[in-house]
């Protein structure tokens, strides 16, 4: 069983308030402010990734090379990152054609964790909840508040989701 861990930055890792519910803010760089993220969080997220048959990886508009120059504690500076592609779609979001662009180029997963602030947009989660089951995927999708991105119940969440007890 393999698992992608799919996690947007802004509004989800970086709180956009400059204050998360976890306490105390670090910054790890520049884009093109300060980047404040929660260190419990990101060691939290950092953790999660790295259990065996997790598949992380970044679907955000942040350049890879400014992601990847953020300090520790930021998670994932070597994961890799998908990349936004333009959708035929009028009403279409670039996030969703970039999603299945790589979930089309990477068979064997059977579970899907996505994090982002924008899936609250125009009830994307039961659509694409829907859509991403017909592909077979066992799907979570957290669109958390951009002012405090993800919260300790969304990690709680996040996490019994992905670690499920075993089944007797």
């Amino acid at each position: 069983m393999r698992t992608a861990l799919v996690l947007d930055i802004d509004g989800v890792v970086r709180p956009a308030s400059g204050a998360s519910p976890f306490g105390g803010l670090v910054e790890v760089g520049f884009e093109p402010r300060p980047v404040l993220v929660s260190a419990a969080l990101c060691t939290a997220l950092a953790e999660l990734a790295a259990a065996p048959g997790i598949v992380p990886v970044w679907l955000t508009s942040w350049l890879p090379e400014v992601r990847r120059s953020m300090r520790p504690p930021f998670p994932g500076r070597d994961w890799p990152q998908l990349e936004l592609l333009p959708t035929a779609d009028p009403g279409g979001w670039p996030k969703w054609t970039a999603l299945n662009a790589w979930l089309d180029a990477t068979p064997g997963l059977t579970r899907l964790a996505w994090a982002d602030d924008d899936l609250a947009a125009a009830d994307r989660i039961p659509s694409y909840r829907d859509r991403l089951s017909a592909r077979g995927l066992d799907t979570l999708l957290l669109a958390p508040d951009p002012a405090d991105g993800l919260t300790p119940p969304h990690l709680a969440h996040l996490t019994s989701w992905l670690h499920p007890p075993p089944t007797p």
